[in-house]
Order: structure tokens, then C-alpha cells, then sequence
């Protein structure tokens, strides 16, 4: 029984132990930073990312920041605000944030509000200028007073102009399309951009430069809408302090030539899809030769892709660009025909391949609610194996008796209050109400049954010679049982001693 018990602890402390664990891989999201500023005033804010890693993206009112995004990996980002009015709002919210073992996390947007500071100087300023108002009542009361021209004024000296600033750096460039390379600082005045395979670069005409000051006192010139050619282009940025100093910021867009298809063109491009359990798994796709773009799309079993293309004339260069490994989304694969006399004759054919998103089930309970259902069944098991533990060791030490000591008492009394000639035998053979006359047999034998029943079939039967000759004798109704075989009469010692004379129940 101690080791069943041991046993059902340990594995409870085991269980406790792991759903605590669980809880302990938690994590943090949040965004922190200064409630207050002053205008034009560029503040730092941190994305709070413990245990998380992914995509937070920023947005802002009445503030610019100097990027529209950050990427945490289970540690925390920083961003910069400039304030441009109040109340400043900076909101953060996760995009596809996962927890250590890959798991989508489920926080919700931060949002933090900046307001104005306020300035003490101003109210020196006032306190000042009540003071001399103040003052200046004195003076217009003494202008009843004689000889006022001979009072000497107050002469008061001219303020000294302020330093004027020369912070000319910027806090922060955001772009409409693309990102800067390398990552925006202030000390870093020449950058480039970079473009992810969603842009196509031979449609874009224009794109958005918006630039931020460290100084509300600085003024920006470049900055806006600005036109993209082919080839380089070049756009500054200039940042022109309050005392004049001026620091110029480069970024550099490079928007290729439209490729021009050559006579090279293909002459079968066969697809199969692989997919996750490593079985080819036809792509419905038929090739145009002078259709050079294709559209596809493909369920999410399918991981990656098989490409086989063939040309008319077998000296031909064809070379293969992209992942054939497909990510859930958007994937392009480029497949490039060279002559094989002059590299600058191509022809390019490309390939979007868009995987279709897994299908996310409905989550069911949570691990906590799992973790409670699991404690509860091991509790309901526990009290389960007591109850019948009991049951068995209770069986164990009772044993079936039907006897009943109010019998015994009823049945002395009955004879001790009997009448001389009145004997009552509990077991008799034949019992006479009257001397000579006998009892029906019938009712004879339902009184034999009816004291077997209730008293058991070890007491003896009490002959009727013994009943005769014990007529007039006063008799105890223990005097009926010494008829008990000697095995019977010690058992029943035993059990006698044991009961203690007190009932027994199942």
C-alpha cells in the first residue's frame, strides 16, 4: 500500500513539475520609452522582444521615425521618433512573431503616447515680467512727485543673441519602395537600394524619399518624389543646420534597361512538383516559347520543383536562377538562354511560383487546459484505487455471520419469564404448547427454517427427552448450545473473541 502511495506522489510531482516548466517558456512584447518630449526633439524607443524572433513594423502620428520596421531575435530593437507635433502616438505591431520552438506568438499591437513637455523657463519668463509690471507701477505712482526729470532711468542692456545651432544630421530616411543598404545611421552618408523580387524594376518610374531631422532648426532639401531612370541615379540630401553648416546624404537607385528577348527560345520546359514526402507530383503547365513570364500556383504539400527545359540547338547556354525549394508565398525562378557565341544575346524566361499557405487547424485546448484534464484524471484514478483498496482489505477481515445478538437477549428474556411449565425450546425437534399435544408437522418444520435462517446451522437441536426432563427447570438460553461440535465451538471462540461481542456488518 506505501509503495502504491509512493509511487502516485512521485508521478503527481513529475506532472506539477512539467506544466510549471511549460509556463516558464513564456515571453515578452512591448514597446517602451519617454511619455514626453519637446517638438522637433527625436527620442529613442525599444521594441521589447524577449523569447521572440520576426517582423515588427511601426507606424506613427504627429512623428517620423526613422524606420517603418525593425527585426527582433529574442532580443530587443531600438527606433528612433522625431516629434513634429502632440500628442505623438508610435504604435508597434508583430508580423509573424514565433517563440523558441517555432510557434506563432499571440501578442497584439503597442502603442505609446508622447506628450508635450513642459518648460520651466517660461514660467521664470512670466514670473519676470509680472515682477517688472509690478515694478512698473511703482514708477507711474512717483510721477506725482516733483523734480521727475531730474530722477535718473533705467538703462536697459540688449540680450546677446543665442548660439544658433549646428546639428545638420539626419534621424532617419523611410523610402515608398525598397530598403536601405546599409541600415540607416546618422554617421553613414552614403547609401544604396535594394529591392525584394515583388518589385519589378523596368515599371518603376518614381519612388517617395522622406528624411528626417535631429533639429526642428534644420531645414532639407531633396527629399520627395523623385524620378528613376534607367541605369544609376543619384539623389542628395542635403541637411542645412541654423548657423548655416550644411551635411549632404546620398542614396544611389539602380533601375536596369529592358532586356531585349533574342532569336534563342525554348524548346520544351517540363515541371514536376516534389512534395513533402519526396513523390513527384505532376505541375499542370504548358509552355509558349514566346511567352517569356508565367504565373503559377501550387498547393503546399508541394515543397520544391523539378525543371527540365530543352532547346532546338543543343549548344545553347541554359542556366537556371532561384530557389527550386519553394517558401510558403510568392517564388520566382529565372531560366537564361546565352548564345554560345556572344554572351550579350539572351533570352530570359521567368517563372512565379506562388505555394499556397498550409492550412492552420483550429486550435484546440490550450496546454494549460490539457495540463488540468491530465491532473484531474490522475486525481479521479488515485481515489479510485483507495476506494477499492478498502473495499478489498475490509472483505479481507470481515466474514459472513448472520448473527444477531438481539436474538439472544429476546430469547433469555422469553424464557426467564416463562411460566414453570412454559419451556420454549429455539431448536426444538417437537414442541408442545400442551402436555400430550404436538404440533403440526408444517409448523414444526417453518419453525425449524425460520431459526436456521436467523441463528445459523452450527447451534444443535435439543431432543425432545431433554426438553421432557427440563420441563420445570428455569433455563438460560445459553444452555441450548452446548451441543456445538468442539471444531465449531472453537472457531466460534475465536470469532467470538475477536467481535468482542459487538455486531458485524459487510
Amino acid at each position: 500500500m506505501k509503495r502504491i502511495f509512493g509511487g502516485l506522489v512521485v508521478l503527481l510531482v513529475v506532472l506539477f513539475t512539467t506544466v510549471n516548466f511549460s509556463k516558464a517558456a513564456s515571453y515578452t512584447f512591448n514597446l517602451t520609452g519617454p511619455t514626453e518630449a519637446s517638438k522637433g526633439q527625436s527620442v529613442t524607443l525599444t521594441v521589447v522582444a524577449d523569447g521572440l524572433t520576426g517582423r515588427v513594423d511601426l507606424t506613427a502620428t504627429n512623428a517620423t521615425l526613422n524606420s517603418n520596421s525593425v527585426w527582433v531575435d529574442k532580443n530587443n530593437a531600438t527606433v528612433t521618433a522625431t516629434i513634429t507635433g502632440f500628442p505623438a502616438k508610435i504604435t508597434a505591431t508583430p508580423y509573424q512573431l514565433s517563440d523558441s520552438e517555432y510557434n506563432d506568438a499571440d501578442v497584439s499591437a503597442k502603442t505609446i503616447t508622447i506628450t508635450e513637455k513642459k518648460n520651466d523657463n517660461n514660467e521664470e519668463n512670466s514670473s519676470g515680467s509680472s515682477g517688472g509690471s509690478s515694478s512698473s507701477g511703482n514708477n507711474s505712482g512717483s510721477q506725482d512727485r516733483p523734480n521727475e526729470s531730474n530722477v535718473p532711468t533705467e538703462t536697459t542692456k540688449p540680450k546677446t543673441e543665442t548660439e544658433k545651432s549646428s546639428n545638420n544630421y539626419l534621424s532617419g530616411i523611410t523610402l515608398s519602395t525598397g530598403t536601405l543598404s546599409p541600415e540607416f545611421y546618422r554617421e553613414t552618408f552614403e547609401y544604396t537600394v535594394e529591392f525584394d523580387d515583388t518589385v519589378n524594376l523596368y515599371e518603376l518610374t518614381e519612388m517617395e524619399i522622406t528624411a528626417q531631422a535631429e533639429d526642428s532648426r534644420a531645414s532639407i532639401q531633396g527629399a520627395g518624389t523623385v524620378t528613376l531612370n534607367e541605369g544609376e541615379n543619384s539623389f542628395s540630401i542635403n541637411v542645412t543646420a541654423e548657423n548655416g553648416a550644411v551635411r549632404t546624404y546620398t542614396i544611389k537607385v539602380n533601375k536596369p534597361a529592358p532586356v531585349e528577348q533574342s532569336s534563342l527560345r525554348l524548346k520544351t520546359l517540363i515541371l514536376n512538383g516534389i512534395n513533402t514526402n519526396g513523390e513527384y507530383q505532376t505541375i499542370d503547365f504548358t509552355l509558349e516559347p514566346e511567352v517569356f513570364e508565367y504565373n503559377l500556383t501550387v498547393p503546399n504539400n508541394i515543397s520544391s520543383v523539378s525543371i527540365n527545359p530543352t532547346t532546338e540547338n543543343e549548344d545553347i547556354i541554359i542556366e537556371t536562377n532561384g530557389e527550386t525549394t519553394l517558401k510558403e508565398g510568392e517564388n520566382k525562378i529565372v531560366i537564361i538562354l546565352t548564345s554560345p557565341s556572344d554572351e550579350t544575346i539572351t533570352t530570359t524566361y521567368t517563372l512565379n511560383i506562388e505555394r499556397q499557405a498550409a492550412i492552420v487547424e483550429e486550435q484546440g485546448l490550450t496546454q494549460e487546459q490539457i495540463g488540468m484534464i491530465i491532473i484531474g484524471g490522475i486525481v479521479g484514478v488515485i481515489l479510485l484505487i483507495i476506494i477499492i483498496v478498502l473495499i478489498v482489505k475490509h472483505r479481507r477481515k470481515k466474514k459472513v455471520y448472520d448473527y444477531d445478538e438481539y436474538d439472544d437477549e429476546y430469547n433469555n428474556a422469553q424464557l426467564e419469564n416463562n411460566e414453570e411449565d412454559d419451556i420454549i425450546d429455539p431448536y426444538p425437534q417437537t414442541i408442545k404448547t400442551r402436555e400430550n399435544e404436538e404440533e403440526p408437522i408444517s409448523e414444526k418444520n417453518e419453525s425449524i427454517e425460520k431459526h436456521e435462517e436467523t441463528m445459523g446451522s452450527n447451534v444443535a437441536l435439543k431432543t425432545e427427552n431433554e426438553v421432557e426432563e427440563n420441563k420445570t427447570a428455569k433455563l438460560k438460553w445459553d444452555d441450548f448450545c452446548d451441543t456445538y461440535d468442539e471444531e465449531e465451538e472453537n472457531e466460534s471462540k475465536k470469532v467470538k473473541d475477536k467481535k468482542k461481542g459487538g455486531k458485524r456488518f459487510m
